[in-house]
């Protein structure tokens, strides 16, 4: 075989694929309207889609190679942006998400009109960063529409924060891409207020708790985490983390924005740990 006629299936998903990253969709949902793309693989593995939770400041565009990647895997994924404008809470929300920090609240309930708007009855998640904290909150809520979760480079599993060791530590990153840095910038400048809110509660959040209770709800729970992660250490991680909490801890290298600078490399490590988890499934449970 030729090798133009070899590469056609490739080409022919690269197109395919990029022809669905145009088509964004709009929902209101309580911090405002997000935008959201739902990537359909042209061979599916799993009948259930991957939702992916962005980190603080991260958008579809930070992490679309990540999401291309999965694609390519057989991966569905919805992807998502947190609204940076507006307020549709209904003060039932409000009362109920009194136990949580706001933002963190806010954007849980950003994941579940995301869910509902589109209409997935269960998902799969991989969430980055600040992603986890709103993931695990979201889980909490509506535990049945979840079925695995992998958490990458996760906050919320460090103790006691502030957020100024929080800045430090993604200060100190080095592998983070020019797109990713330029949507932070675009993210924070469009309500600055709102991302000093977000960072301030993220420091604040701590989801242990919530993970053993989703983990005895039968969801499964994979941390991943860069051995160089400047922002959250894998070293404090590890005394966080205790039995009966999760699935997996798994150590690789690198560090925290390594899901969008090689996505080939962590995305790969991402989908087969749920297929791992997928495998521990019965078949009434799938």
């Amino acid at each position: 075989m030729s090798e133009s006629l070899a590469s056609e299936p490739a080409i022919q998903q690269k197109g395919f694929l990029e022809k669905q990253f145009g088509r964004v969709k709009k929902f209101e949902v309580a911090g405002g309207t997000a935008e959201a793309v739902d990537i359909h693989p042209l061979s599916p593995k799993s009948e259930k889609p991957v939702l992916f939770a962005p980190g603080w400041g991260c958008t579809i565009k930070t992490y679309k190679t990540a999401i291309e990647t999965l694609a390519q895997r057989g991966r569905r994924v919805v992807a998502f942006n947190h609204p940076r404008l507006g307020d549709n809470m209904s003060a039932t929300q409000r009362e109920i998400g009194q136990k949580y920090p706001p933002e963190q609240w806010r954007r849980a309930l950003n994941i579940l009109g995301v869910l509902e708007q589109i209409g997935i009855e269960k998902t799969d998640v991989i969430a980055h960063s600040d992603g986890a904290v709103n993931t695990v909150i979201a889980a909490t809520i509506r535990p049945e529409l979840f079925r695995n979760i992998v958490l990458f480079g996760p906050a919320g599993l460090m103790g006691e924060d502030t957020f100024i060791r929080l800045l430090a530590g993604f200060g100190r990153q080095k592998e983070v891409t020019e797109t990713a840095v330029r949507e932070a910038i675009i993210y924070f400048a469009k309500n600055p207020i709102r991302a000093l809110k977000e960072g301030r509660d993220l420091a604040d959040s701590q989801i242990h708790n919530m993970l053993y209770y989703l983990h005895n709800k039968g969801i499964g729970i994979v941390v991943i985490s860069g051995g160089d992660d400047p922002a959250f250490p894998m070293e404090q991680m590890q005394k966080i983390v205790k039995d009966g909490m999760l699935d997996g801890f798994l150590s690789v290298r690198g560090a925290h924005g390594e899901i969008g600078a090689h996505p080939e490399l962590y995305m790969k490590v991402a989908d087969e740990m749920l297929t791992k988890l997928e495998s521990k499934k019965t078949p009434a449970a799938l």
